[in-house]
């Protein structure tokens, strides 16, 4: 942890489901994923808002927050981290990696908030 990256996270991979037809829910649950990296420092910044076209009453006004996550290099490689991993941070908040883009600084991730 640092003054730059103050937040603790952990990678998480959903496991891939199996079966066809009558199924019981297979969305993103907590207990169906395999933590892939722990442990590693991050700075998480709310990023805009992400546009629905929905307009339900319960939707959020100009739509759900998205939000940016850094991690500095040296703490994950290029690949290990991939579209829809989940991310935990350390008030037990995750999110599910939308785009994750590498650069020489290490991951920058944009993600959106999972409901808990």
């Amino acid at each position: 942890m640092s003054f730059l990256y103050p937040r603790v996270i952990s990678v998480r991979r959903p496991n891939a489901q199996s079966g066809a037809g009558t199924m019981p829910y297979g969305g993103a649950q907590a207990t169906n994923e395999t933590v892939i990296l722990s442990g590693l420092p991050a700075s998480i910044q709310q990023k805009g808002q992400a546009n629905t076209e929905t307009n339900l009453p319960s939707d959020p006004k100009g739509g759900a927050p998205r939000w940016r996550i850094l991690i500095p290099k040296g703490f994950a490689t290029l690949g290990q981290i991939v579209e829809r991993d989940i991310i935990v941070d350390d008030l037990s908040k995750r999110y599910q990696v939308i785009a994750a883009y590498w650069n020489s600084l290490g991951y920058n991730l944009l993600t959106s908030l999972l409901e808990p």
